[in-house]
């Protein structure tokens, strides 16, 4: 009996080793040229950056003065153990755009479809697969779970604009949404196969929410998009969580986050629930404001601040979240107000963030679902399976 306490004892520790939670706040600095000043004397952040399921890869436009206007950063281990992040060029222009939850391919803005295995490989002489699917400036697009080599689908969600590219009515009008299929070849190149749309949406709300809308985001399994009501009939200029009606047209209301975000990016969904969406936004945190990247939970109905304040942190307005629940976000910081500021990549586990716990203590039957922390194995899991959508594997 006691050998089979021990034995017991012993396999738990063994589980409770391979079960290592990752580091609550990580710091990924830029490397090599991605590091290097502009001509201004700062660091280039990007102006849109889009994070890859496995928090592995970043597309950003408006990469600096020494690098192509659109870059896929990396983020990799370095010999001593540390990571950094660097640039692999593109012939991408302006505002590029993954298609969110497999990322088996990037996009450029005329709608031609890329491999990111063979960005990394050829940068710039990259081979396009095909062109499809709407494009141009801030175009999302997300594919349908469940695809098969012999039939993918896409949908990609319009950036609208009504108003002849005039620079204060950019990115408001009324959206459009249009699903190409594809299918890969036996050469292991992809060809589009069909087009359906592009479908005008939301005229079923105009009472209620007005048909204008701005800052769409599809979500990453494609049913549901955010964007912010123009002309509401509540007139709260808030964020709000629409789902495709079944004939992609109508809009169903799903969320509404009460912020008015600049963005809002859609997580995955964990465990069941409805996927949480992550944005930079102000809040008040026991009692005392912060400005920084939040995390709304859809079933508990609550944003939570997921910075850090033990650093001076500048974050980006452009977060993103992996499938094991890490929020990924650019920014600039310092370890002090006096240091060196530093530009790259914040990687945060949402469940060790002080906000989070602070709500297990004080509700801890709400806070029931939550995890203590993503694991090692977690992320492990989530970098294996995506290696083989990339086609690495």
């Amino acid at each position: 009996m006691r050998n089979l306490i021990l034995t017991l004892s012993t396999l738990f520790l063994v589980q409770t080793a391979f079960a290592k939670c990752i580091a609550p706040v990580e710091y990924v600095p830029f490397t090599g040229v991605a590091a290097k000043p502009g001509k201004d004397g700062q660091v280039m952040l990007g102006n849109y950056s889009r994070i890859s399921p496995d928090g592995r890869f970043v597309l950003r436009s408006y990469s600096g003065d020494y690098l192509s206007t659109v870059t896929l950063m990396e983020i990799f281990k370095q010999s001593d153990g540390t990571k950094a992040a660097r640039a692999y060029e593109t012939d991408f222009n302006n505002e590029a755009f993954p298609v969110q939850g497999t990322w088996r391919f990037l996009v450029d803005m005329d709608g031609s479809h890329y491999r990111l295995v063979d960005l990394l490989k050829n940068q710039k002489d990259a081979d396009k697969q095909f062109r499809g699917g709407i494009g141009g400036f801030y175009t999302a697009a997300a594919e349908f779970p469940g695809g098969t080599d012999s039939k993918i689908l896409i949908r990609s969600l319009s950036w609208p604009n009504q108003h002849g590219g005039m620079s204060d009515q950019q990115g408001v009008g009324q959206l459009t949404n249009e699903i190409i299929t594809v299918k890969k070849n036996s050469d292991g190149s992809y060809q589009k196969t069909n087009s359906d749309g592009p479908y005008s949406m939301c005229s079923n709300l105009s009472d209620s929410d007005g048909w204008s809308y701005s800052l769409p985001m599809i979500s990453a399994d494609a049913s549901e998009f955010a964007a912010l009501p123009q002309s509401p009939s509540d007139h709260r200029a808030s964020m709000r969580v629409y789902k495709f009606g079944a004939n992609n047209k109508d809009c169903i209301k799903e969320d509404d986050l009460n912020v008015p975000a600049s963005k809002a990016i859609f997580g995955f969904s964990q465990t069941g629930k409805k996927a949480p969406l992550v944005f930079l936004a102000s809040s008040n945190v026991g009692n005392a404001p912060v400005y920084g990247i939040h995390l709304y939970d859809r079933e508990l109905k609550r944003t939570f601040y997921v910075g850090d304040n033990s650093k001076w942190v500048s974050p980006d307005a452009f977060p993103g979240m992996t499938r094991d629940g890490r929020v990924i976000y650019g920014a600039k910081w310092k370890d002090c107000a006096s240091c060196e500021e530093k530009a790259g990549y914040v990687i945060t586990d949402f469940y060790q963030s002080q906000d989070v716990k602070r709500f297990k203590q004080q509700y801890p039957d709400l806070a029931k679902g939550f995890k203590e922390c993503i694991t090692e194995d977690d992320v492990a899991k989530v970098e294996a399976e995506q290696s083989v959508m990339y086609g690495f594997k």
